[in-house]
């Protein structure tokens, strides 16, 4: 049990890779003891040495008094090391999203204490301006959508090349999707989706382009993609571009990084900047309070819901379902033809 005096132990599952190491320091700053680091080879000596944690090869060698696991391993190998670390009895924080698709989400889904002791480190609800993003959907009536969100790469290799994984969309266009599909209820519906690999030449979608509509008639589309070139300004230490545009009835919301402007449907206007966050380390901050007992910000089922909807843009975009959209297009050109009584010439 930890006590007010006693900082909370935790373990970094992946810790030499991009996130891990961030989680690791991240925590070993919000006050947290990082006690083990688990990494298959020499990757992890150093991060070990500067934390002074204890490097070991599997989770299956982690102590039993741990506080909380964080999990930040490729997506397709995060349900079962997170179901095994629930069935354990651990509380766990596993980085988004909770599996690369809902099949894979099953694994999480029956183990022991998904709702309660699992937390979804979705960083996006940790920015400062979420807060007053969220009210002011809350308090209008939306009609519109839009997101942008651009992560800076060199390359697009290792893990987020393989097509197990989801391409750009479930690695990085997921936090939108979640953020968004928070403020609105039921499932929505894809009206199309589009993507392409053609800037590093992978075999999966890098800039994917979607429309969806919810129940309540709300339409959202998302642009997301890998770049090559750093832009200006952005979040995760400049790596991350992120715009979203609202359209309400009653005005108009535009949240970029850092700063948020409202307008008003009479013609007024607000703005607001905040100062650049280590979201990383607001995330750290979170999940420590959620070892005191807080809700975390993204439960299981919202996060399953993500990748559910996530699921259904990638299927809109597989070629198979866009050759069944031309044929539809091609199909109704044909009718339409046929009903103005003339015949298409490409048509014997």
């Amino acid at each position: 049990m930890t006590t007010a005096a006693q900082a909370p132990c935790v373990a970094v599952v992946g810790a030499a890779g991009w996130a891990g190491s961030r989680h690791a320091r991240a925590f070993a700053k919000a006050g947290a003891n990082v006690t083990h680091l688990v990494e298959q080879d020499e990757r992890g000596f150093a991060l070990a040495k500067e934390l002074g944690a204890h490097l070991v090869p599997s989770v299956l060698e982690l102590p039993d008094h741990l506080d909380l696991v964080v999990v930040a391993l490729p997506t397709t190998l995060q349900p079962a090391i997170c179901a095994d670390l629930l069935n354990r009895g651990f509380r766990v924080l596993t980085e988004k999203p909770v599996a690369a698709d809902a099949e894979g989400a099953a694994l999480m889904a029956s183990a022991s204490g998904v709702n309660e002791r699992l937390m979804v480190g979705y960083t996006l609800h940790q920015h400062p301006g979420v807060p007053s993003v969220s009210q002011w959907v809350s308090d209008n009536d939306v009609i519109a959508i839009t997101v942008r969100s651009v992560a800076h790469k060199q390359n697009v290799d290792s893990w987020r090349a393989d097509p197990k994984e989801g391409g750009v969309a479930v690695v990085n266009g997921i936090h939108a999707i979640e953020l968004v599909s928070s403020w609105f209820k039921g499932a929505p519906k894809v009206l199309a989706t589009s993507a392409s690999n053609s800037l590093y030449g992978s075999p999966v979608p890098e800039y994917v382009v979607s429309t969806l509509e919810f129940p309540s008639g709300v339409v959202f589309t998302l642009q997301t993609y890998w770049s090559p070139w750093q832009e200006p300004e952005g979040l995760n230490q400049g790596d991350w571009s992120l715009t979203i545009d609202v359209l309400a009835n009653g005005g108009r919301m535009l949240w970029s990084n850092d700063s948020l402007h409202v307008w008003d449907r009479d013609g007024g206007q607000q703005e607001q900047t905040f100062d650049p966050s280590d979201l990383f380390l607001r995330q750290a901050e979170a999940a420590l309070r959620f070892c005191a007992g807080e809700t975390p910000a993204v439960s299981f089922a919202q996060a399953l819901r993500a990748t559910e909807i996530a699921d259904a843009i990638r299927a809109g975009a597989a070629p198979d379902a866009r050759e069944v959209h031309h044929a539809a297009s091609a199909e109704r050109e044909i009718d339409k033809t046929r009903t103005n009584g003339d015949r298409p010439s490409n048509i014997e």
